[in-house]
């Protein structure tokens, strides 16, 4: 992040001078960062101050972001003050807002404020509005177009209400009844209406009712929507958020030293909302000679290839050059390879494209049987420089030195067994709240039953491959998905395959369908008094 400036705000488009600097105002959607357009991600791409709304997350715009840019939450003072002086800085700004500018009526002043005063230097992304989204993940049609009636502010009297063949009304749950009232006089109380809760989420919940069923709730806002489009049997063909084999469940991947991004959003991609829980932590090497003298020889020329193994081995580097006032450039000239889509990404983040990447199998024995052979009358130098964790890659050192290649391995970051979470996650743990659980490695199952304690029997357990369920074999866990191949793609797939399954028993045997999570809880025993 880089040092903030106190803003100075021009007062007119006169006092603003001509400079490199530019604001663009980029819309996602309601709740969801991945709503962005492409010409969005763009913006973000080269922006150097991200101003974002104060419940956004920053670590998911962080990852969209290049790594100088500096990124503000909204509500300051004078945003408008901030945003102009930062442009005729000559900055590039993106305001980023959870939803579209010009049809949500609560995403602020700032921009006419600031269209007013930056002229052409302002530029506009449009988002998903919230009222396509309700009828998108409501899965409702509307033939001849809708009305929109937002509610959330004050209750509008019937008459007051817009005429169309679909109506979408937006209100807070502390208002719904007040909505409901209304209705009733243009609707009658039996009329039927689809209400929609935490629209775009894993734990959305969408019912057709009465408008007399309509109850108040603690939501921060509810979506009701009249029209034809609402019948059951058309939506159950058009269900298709709510549908997803792995809605709602709440899943647990214990983590290692690998980015498991790349699973939370294969899961999510099924419904389900994922959380992460760190078994390892990376520390530095007990001493720090092997590292300057490694910096110190990629400076001066002394290897011809450096490899990366793992995003933190990319971090070790970049944080040393850091440290002795250089940055990726000194890297210029090194041929660089690379395992895993993780650090190919933390390499890009860095401005860097590596030069070998496996094709067949992203792993370290793979990177062995692709790197070409050292040969004396081409290569200038003969040795490769691999910063790794405190566990040999063996495979890679010795198909390496096989080739012809003077191969150093130097110690980067050392891996440890991770603080136990909090007592909460432990306790939804070992008391089956997670409806799953994904193992993606054995040592990711050691870590975990070591730091939390064994899943409940009623969790779903999912292994990546024959190796990590045999993991949890032996920690007396039963398997019940293993993964047809070693990726993420197919354990969410497995998983959900499973999920199809047992939805489908719970129908054939007339039971009503449940998550993992909603068994019967026994009671506890009330002790009773000893007899005399």
């Amino acid at each position: 992040m880089t040092e903030s400036v106190e803003p100075t705000s021009p007062e007119s488009p006169a006092d603003f001078e001509p400079t490199g600097g530019s604001v663009t105002f980029v819309g996602s959607g309601p709740g969801d960062l991945g709503l962005l357009t492409l010409s969005g991600a763009r913006a973000l791409r080269f922006a150097e101050l991200i101003i974002v709304d104060e419940d956004a997350d920053l670590e998911q715009v962080g990852m969209l972001a290049p790594a100088h840019a500096e990124i503000r939450l909204a509500g300051s003072d004078d945003e408008v003050g901030e945003i102009l002086g930062a442009v005729a800085r000559g900055r590039r700004v993106v305001r980023l807002h959870a939803g579209d500018y010009f049809t949500d009526a609560d995403a602020g002043g700032v921009l006419p404020r600031v269209l007013s005063q930056a002229g052409l230097r302002a530029n506009l992304v449009p988002g998903v509005n919230r009222w396509s989204a309700a009828l998108s993940y409501g899965g409702v049609t509307t033939a001849t177009g809708f009305a929109a009636l937002d509610a959330t502010l004050q209750v509008p009297a019937v008459d007051a209400w817009p005429s169309a063949e679909t109506l979408i009304i937006r209100s807070c749950g502390s208002s719904s009844v007040a909505v409901a009232e209304q209705a009733k006089r243009r609707f009658g109380a039996d009329g039927t209406l689809l209400s929609l809760v935490r629209v775009g989420t894993t734990r959305q919940l969408s019912e057709i009712i009465s408008w007399d069923e309509v109850e108040n709730t603690d939501a921060d806002e509810v979506y009701f929507i009249v029209g034809p489009g609402i019948e059951d049997h058309h939506r159950q063909r058009l269900d298709w958020f709510e549908g997803k084999p792995l809605f709602d469940w709440r899943v647990i991947a214990p983590r290692t030293k690998d980015d498991l991004d790349p699973l939370v959003e294969e899961l999510a991609h099924y419904g389900a909302s994922t959380e992460l829980v760190a078994t390892m932590s990376i520390e530095p090497p007990r001493t720090e000679q092997g590292m300057e003298k490694a910096v110190r020889g990629l400076v001066d020329g002394r290897y011809l290839w450096l490899v990366f193994t793992s995003p933190h081995a990319v971090a070790a580097i970049s944080e040393r050059l850091t440290e002795y006032g250089l940055d990726s450039r000194a890297l210029s000239g090194i041929m660089l390879a690379a395992v895993g889509r993780g650090t190919v990404e933390a390499l890009g983040r860095l401005g860097l494209v590596p030069d070998l990447v496996p094709v067949v199998e992203n792993t370290t024995g793979a990177l062995a049987r692709e790197f070409p052979a050292y040969d004396d009358l081409i290569d200038p130098l003969s040795r490769v420089l691999v910063p790794s964790a405190d566990v040999a890659v063996e495979p890679l050192l010795v198909g390496l030195s096989r080739l012809g290649w003077e191969v150093e391995e130097v110690t980067a970051y050392r891996t440890v067994r991770a603080a136990p979470p909090p007592a909460e996650v432990r306790d939804d743990i070992k008391t089956g709240m997670f409806d799953a659980v994904v193992f993606t490695s054995a040592t990711a199952v050691r870590n975990m039953i070591g730091i939390a304690g064994k899943p409940h029997a009623a969790t779903v357990v999912a292994a990546i491959g024959p190796a990590t369920a045999a993991a949890c074999e032996i920690h007396g866990l039963r398997v019940d998905v293993t993964a047809d191949a070693p990726t993420f793609e197919a354990l969410a797939e497995g998983l959900a395959r499973f999920a199809d399954q047992r939805r489908r028993d719970q129908l054939d045997a007339g039971l009503p369908v449940t998550k993992p999570s909603q068994r019967k809880r026994r009671k506890r025993r009330k002790a009773t008094p000893a007899a005399d």
